[in-house]
């Protein structure tokens, strides 16, 4: 069962109070707090990230390229 994330439910509450607030009255000023209330959500539903373990190590820049055949047999 999935945890209750109570900055999701805010979020998400926010951001409906402010689609409903723009549509009735539809100004610069409550555009902008759509805007930011939609960013908070977004914010929200992003996975953390994750830790050192989990990241790949980046090339360097003078690291070798692999050549990979062709195996679709086109050559």
């Amino acid at each position: 069962m999935v945890k209750a994330n109570p900055r999701l439910d805010a979020a998400r509450q926010a951001y409906r109070e402010a689609l409903v607030s723009a549509r009735e009255s539809p100004s610069a000023e409550a555009w902008a707090r759509l805007l930011a209330a939609g960013k908070e959500l977004s914010k929200a539903t992003e996975p953390p990230p994750r830790g050192r373990r989990g990241r790949k190590p980046a090339a360097a820049p003078g690291d070798p390229v692999v050549d990979v055949p062709n195996l679709e047999g086109a050559e």
